[in-house]
């Protein structure tokens, strides 16, 4: 094997190290409930328009969402708007720093709101009113005769294993942030718990979860520190069962799998990255020495 080779291989090498730390994408929520946090600094202009995290929430009907104000301002959650006023569904008064506030159970359509001290802090809730016809009743008892209606549910319990619930999470946070996590779970109308550690501290915790399509996006209340190999966030999900809430549910309940996020570029690729540049100098200069003339 020449030189030349030997040098690429180790550039070759090198690049996928790096790619190895790619981070992956984000996907679209549904859930029972929510909750949204007040952006930092937000008392201020020039947050907008993520004056409210997440600025734009999806939940089903009955589901309510809790606004938490980890801001040192306080602040209001008001449905309605700043050019129309309040419209009378929910209306939080002030939330002081380190204090929560959690809406009534709302019906289908959907909810404009703004902070009353803050007008341009402006956000929306939607609540979808899922029907029966969409989730493995009524037409598909026709259709699956003995299955009972949850025909293409039973399917997807059959095969789930722990290898079906895909955790993505955003990596590179430092302390004062918060981590969007993503979930992924094969088959629709599922249901799930979610719960984020870093040092012991509780950073995420939802349970009672419910996506349309198996997709889901969280994100946790802001880090204590920097997310590394000595301070990891370590994500647990367990499932839940296919089906509605309320309703009985079907597959393997309390399935879990978990993921851990260390930074972005982490210490072992870190170090496989400066053995591979050294290898590359050191080849590079004997391939030098090998080109002069001899005496």
């Amino acid at each position: 094997m020449n030189n030349k080779t030997v040098s690429s291989l180790f550039v070759l090498f090198a690049i996928v190290s790096i790619g190895m730390t790619a981070a992956p994408s984000a996907f679209a929520a549904h859930s029972m409930n929510a909750t949204v946090e007040n952006a930092e600094g937000s008392s201020t202009p020039g947050c907008e328009p993520d004056c409210f995290i997440p600025a734009t929430v999806t939940i089903g009907v009955g589901g309510q969402v809790t606004f938490a104000n980890n801001d040192a301002a306080a602040h209001t959650s008001t449905s309605g708007t700043a050019a129309d006023g309040p419209d009378g569904v929910w209306d939080s008064s002030l939330v002081m720093m380190g204090s929560a506030y959690t809406t009534p159970a709302l019906d289908a359509g959907e909810y404009p709101y703004f902070c009353m001290v803050h007008p341009w802090m402006v956000g929306l809730v939607i609540v979808e009113e899922e029907s029966h016809d969409d989730h493995g009743h009524g037409e598909m008892k026709e259709d699956h005769g003995d299955m009972g209606g949850h025909g293409d549910m039973d399917m997807e319990m059959q095969t789930l294993t722990a290898a079906d619930i895909a955790i993505d999470i955003a990596d590179g946070a430092v302390a004062g942030e918060r981590v969007s996590i993503d979930v992924t779970i094969s088959g629709s109308h599922v249901n799930y718990d979610i719960v984020a550690t870093q040092n012991g501290e509780t950073i995420l915790n939802e349970s009672g979860v419910h996506s349309h399509t198996g997709e889901g996006n969280h994100v946790t209340s802001a880090l204590s520190a920097d997310a590394s190999d000595a301070n990891p966030i370590d994500v647990t999900v367990t499932f839940q069962g296919f089906g509605m809430p309320g309703e009985e549910m079907t597959g393997p309940v309390g399935l879990t799998n978990t993921a851990q996020a260390v930074p972005e570029f982490g210490t072992i690729a870190a170090l496989i990255l400066v053995v591979a540049i050294g290898s590359i100098i050191a080849v590079s200069a004997k391939s030098r020495l090998s080109f002069m003339p001899r005496l």
